[in-house]
């Protein structure tokens, strides 16, 4: 389970991350180990607020996969259809987001913005080696009230033992989610922090993971991806940057 409730790069690759996560994790459907796994990972970001640190936080997983039902950590999926390559699953899945006040010195005097989570579906067409992911996830805690929608492509390719996927994609977070995690509320407003309204945003994402079960008998996957973010974002008085990169380290066994 992820603790940490800072990552903003994180929460972007979330809902993008999950349904790779989970199919890298599965062999083919007639093949598919069932049971409680335990894992551990790294993840190490940076961040586009200002004066704000970069990340790396260690992430303890426990997790169950079942014949429909598969926990990760705070990821939660549960398939409602198959067929054909195709699969629709409902997903609870967490948004590492928010910063509090004492975490730059931008933040001074604004009331902290708590991470959150979210509920949605996730959609996935794999044919040959292509692989297509839709999913989309609101607000269930009231924290931003909004929603996200990510899209994705990637294709495998396997050299020996080993899985590479590289992929595009692109999130879509609404205005409230914007406003919430990058605007300043006018009271909040000061003589070097501007009020901003946050609009909608389109963010950009590039990733390429690598997979493999030759290590330790369990599967081990390390990622690195970049995000590209919004100008809603980037011209926010809180952020000094519209990039950011980051990287995933993740090793599960079943029991």
């Amino acid at each position: 389970m992820i603790m940490k409730r800072s990552l903003v790069t994180l929460s972007l690759s979330a809902s993008l991350l999950f349904p790779t996560f989970v199919s890298a994790q599965q062999p083919p459907q007639n093949q598919q180990p069932q049971g409680w796994m335990w894992g551990f990972g790294i993840a190490a970001s940076q961040d586009v607020y200002t004066d704000f640190d970069n990340r790396i936080v260690p992430i303890p997983i426990i997790g169950y996969t079942g014949e429909k039902l598969r926990v990760y950590g705070p990821f939660v999926s549960y398939e409602l259809y198959r067929d054909s390559g195709f699969t629709l699953n409902a997903q609870l899945v967490p948004v590492f987001a928010g910063y509090e006040e004492d975490d730059s010195t931008v933040f001074t005097g604004m009331e902290d913005r708590d991470f959150s989570y979210a509920a949605g579906f996730g959609f996935n067409y794999n044919t040959g080696s292509w692989v297509y992911s839709l999913s989309t996830n609101a607000d269930i805690l009231g924290k931003f009230d909004g929603y996200q929608a990510s899209a994705s492509i990637g294709k495998r390719f396997r050299i020996d033992n080993f899985m590479i996927e590289p992929s595009v994609g692109v999130n879509y977070q609404d205005s409230n989610y914007v406003d919430y995690y990058y605007g300043v509320r006018p009271e909040e407003a000061t003589a070097f922090r501007n009020a901003y309204n946050g609009d909608s945003a389109l963010n950009t994402e590039v990733r390429v993971a690598v997979s493999t079960r030759q290590f330790l008998g369990g599967m081990t996957r390390l990622e690195v991806g970049a995000t590209f973010f919004d100008d809603s974002i980037s011209d926010s008085p809180l952020t000094d940057e519209d990039t950011a990169l980051s990287a995933m380290l993740v090793y599960t066994r079943f029991f």
